[in-house]
């Protein structure tokens, strides 16, 4: 009946949303009729909703109790799950649903994703590495678009962090930059930046120690523009982050900005070593450091100003970012300790939403703490995306249980301590100040 009710769901929702698709877009202004780089899908600090892209009428996310794809509308604020057969147990691989994405993309009409799964053929399970699937909007006729690696081995860091940009994919594989066509033959990848792999010390196994640095990029487009984020290693033999703006037809890499002294700017959460979180948009680069204020860097000069002071609104805050607004939760950073409702994230609580224009003016406080009655215990709010004049993000609700029940997903500590997840979807109208749980089928 559950199988029944959401293919039908599933099938509204999609007509409804895609009807209007080849008019206005709903897209941020920065998308070029929707074929570039989604700045502000590219912000969540959700654990549990960190893959997600926008459509004109909703979006994508993979999430849920068993991690599988759902679409959210944004007129009915409900999120159905990505299948519509209508027996399906939606328990295995033979869901729709079941797309094992690290990466969402919506583009000329079908649903791209990428994972590193082996495939069962013959019997025999198939490891083909990184690559890029399609979907249909409604999760059917999956398809294999490309490969992302020169030789398949499934390793993440192999090809990490792709994003997709007017029709080129952009990845790195071994610690270089390729570019290529969405669709292409990895054989026509275009080497575009590349230099020597750090030293990483590894165990008799062969498996990275604790503390090994890997160099790693975070890829960002810009109309015209590509950039990457990475680690600088320092003289003294520590970190610090850089943005680099790279020549796709050169291959010349320039550095344009790099992670503050604290004589520059002051102290934050992770001072002198990276920005708390970051955006670039029209040449300009934004940042936000925890619990020191906005900030603005004139990427074509280097000239960097402060927009607004956040500490004592947020002192330990995470941001998100949108074409629009800085958006600041005064969450604070957890203890971890042995039996503290500890999430990935390393922060906890947050009861206010402070929403900044890109010009530094506070527009408005949202206040949450009306969910912490709703739910009990809330641990942490956790910020996913904003899009327009919404900001979405998840309140994680899980408890402890006590010694020996059983548990939904997993053991805290062994069998001794069990915890039971719970997540709930909201999403908070920067206008209105209106909180809207978002209907999920089987979260």
């Amino acid at each position: 009946m559950k199988g029944k009710l959401s293919a039908a769901l599933l099938a509204v929702a999609l007509t409804l949303s895609l009807a209007g698709c080849g008019g206005e877009t709903g897209l941020p202004a920065s998308q070029t009729a929707g074929r570039d780089f989604q700045k502000n899908m590219h912000q969540s600090l959700a654990s549990q909703l960190r893959t997600v892209c926008e459509t004109d009428g909703g979006f994508y996310f993979m999430g849920g109790r068993h991690w599988q794809a759902y679409y959210l509308d944004k007129a009915t604020k409900r999120a159905i799950l990505l299948c519509g057969k209508p027996e399906c147990s939606h328990e295995d691989d033979t869901c729709d649903a079941e797309l094992s994405a690290q990466t969402l993309w919506f583009y000329d009409g079908r649903l791209y994703f990428t994972n590193a799964n082996s495939v069962e053929e013959n019997g025999e399970y198939v490891d083909y590495g990184n690559r890029v699937y399609s979907v249909a909007p409604d999760g059917t006729g999956r398809k294999v678009a490309q490969s992302l690696e020169f030789e398949p081995s499934g390793d993440q860091a192999n090809a990490a962090s792709p994003i997709l940009h007017r029709g080129t994919v952009y990845f790195s594989y071994n610690g270089d930059l390729y570019a290529m066509k969405l669709g292409g033959d990895i054989k026509d990848a275009e080497k575009i930046w590349g230099q020597e792999l750090p030293e990483v010390e590894t165990d008799q196994y062969g498996i990275p120690v604790l503390g090994a640095h890997y160099l790693s990029y975070d890829l960002w487009a810009d109309g015209d523009s590509l950039y990457f984020m990475t680690d600088l290693k320092l003289a003294d033999g520590t970190y610090k982050a850089a943005l680099f703006s790279l020549d796709t037809e050169t291959h010349e890499a320039t550095q344009v900005w790099k992670t503050p002294d604290t004589e520059e700017v002051g102290d934050w959460d992770t001072a002198g070593v990276s920005p708390t979180q970051w955006y670039v948009l029209d040449g300009v680069l934004y940042f936000y450091l925890s619990g020191n204020g906005l900030w603005r860097t004139d990427l074509s000069n280097g000239e960097t100003e402060k927009l607004a002071d956040t500490g004592d609104a947020a002192p330990h805050g995470t941001a998100i970012f949108s074409d629009d607004y800085l958006c600041v939760l005064n969450d604070g950073l957890d203890s971890h300790e042995i039996f503290s409702y500890s999430d990935s994230t390393g922060h906890t609580g947050g009861d206010t939403l402070y929403i900044y224009g890109l010009d530094g003016e506070l527009k408005a406080e949202l206040d949450l703490k009306s969910l912490y009655d709703e739910l009990d215990p809330l641990n942490h709010i956790q910020l996913a995306f904003c899009s327009g004049d919404e900001v979405y993000f998840l309140a994680d609700a899980t408890r402890q249980g006590g010694l020996g029940e059983s548990t939904q997903v997993g053991d805290v500590m062994g069998s001794a301590m069990k915890q039971y997840r719970k997540y709930v979807l909201y999403c908070a109208g920067i206008d209105t100040g209106e909180i809207t749980q978002i209907d999920v089928w089987e979260w």
